[in-house]
């Protein structure tokens, strides 16, 4: 096997690891509703990064990363949603529980 073909292999099982390693924190996010311990700004620094990187690719014609960064962008861009869905339910059910006590 040759050595390109081999750095194309390792290149997209990372990619496909990176798409992957978001999925159990959208599930989590959607079945609990509940967006504690999620920070905006690392999201949104994380998406900034994805998109230079993406952006990057695509100039470099790099389908590989152009596959993997558009397809972890958009489930970070989800999970974005699901955080920004979310996280004002969680100060009410705060306030709520501080007025009961």
């Amino acid at each position: 096997m040759e050595t390109v073909n081999i750095f194309e292999l390792l290149g997209t099982t990372g990619s496909l690891i990176m798409c992957a390693s978001s999925v159990p924190q959208i599930i989590k996010t959607y079945r609990t509703k509940c967006t504690d311990g999620l920070s905006g700004y690392y999201l949104a620094i994380l998406m900034l990064g994805m998109s230079l990187i993406l952006l990057y690719a695509l100039y470099v014609k790099n389908i590989v990363f152009i596959f993997g960064n558009g397809v972890s962008l958009s489930l970070t861009g989800i999970l974005v949603g699901l955080w920004y869905r979310y996280r004002n339910k969680n100060k009410k059910v705060l306030e709520l529980e501080k007025g009961e006590m």
